[in-house]
């Protein structure tokens, strides 16, 4: 944090009262002290914190998140999502950690490789986990991850398809959230030989885990 630190703020966008009444200040007040509460965690001053509705959210869940940069952060919720319904108390705090985590990162690294993408999720996804208190939906394997991180090989340090690898692509016959489960497992590696946890490698190059993978393979993890 710096010296003279600015106030991180949340704001409820809801003039239009989208949100309905009996949730909106309930989303508030859950949003708020959570968000509150992990930018002091990851050490961060001086964020954003937008809360809307909107129809195009993760349909599991009913929210989905972004950090445009390192002072703000966005989360959509679509309110008449019953699965939004059912777990926004938990989703609403794991959603805000990830991207929080994003945040951070952007202050020392970007998304200019697959391996930086690899990295900066990966490490969103550790910080998002510990707050949901297990593996995220989207970080959970649907295919052989060796095999991906074989074929990412030729990607890591060139351009990439971000969307195909993290969202998926029939094309590019990469599976949904693909890149999510295979960065989430190169940090996890990463971490059982280093040590610390996603807080305290927030800001690390993305070059210091290039052989986690090997690494932890040969030392059997």
């Amino acid at each position: 944090m710096r010296p003279n630190p600015r106030p991180n703020l949340f704001h409820l966008l809801n003039a239009g009262g989208q949100l309905p009444p009996d949730l909106a200040p309930q989303i508030e007040e859950v949003g708020r002290a959570a968000f509150l509460r992990l930018a002091d965690r990851l050490g961060l001053d001086g964020v954003d914190a937008a809360l809307y509705v909107s129809p195009w959210t993760i349909p599991e869940t009913g929210l989905v998140g972004n950090a445009p940069d390192g002072f703000s952060v966005h989360v959509a919720v679509t309110p008449g999502s019953p699965h939004f319904r059912a777990g926004w108390r938990r989703e609403l705090p794991a959603t805000l950690a990830h991207e929080l985590h994003h945040a951070r990162r952007w202050r020392h690294a970007g998304l200019g490789t697959l391996l930086d993408a690899l990295v900066f999720e990966g490490l969103a996804l550790h910080f998002e986990a510990g707050e949901r208190g297990e593996v995220p939906l989207y970080a959970r394997p649907t295919t052989d991850l060796d095999g991906l991180w074989e074929r990412a090989q030729a990607q890591l340090d060139g351009p990439y398809d971000y969307h195909a690898w993290f969202m998926g692509s029939a094309a590019q016959d990469l599976p949904r959230w693909g890149g999510y489960a295979l960065g989430f497992e190169l940090v996890r590696r990463f971490l059982n030989g280093a040590g610390g946890d996603a807080v305290t490698h927030a800001g690390i190059p993305s070059e210091n885990l290039r052989h986690a993978w090997g690494q932890a393979v040969t030392a059997g993890a």
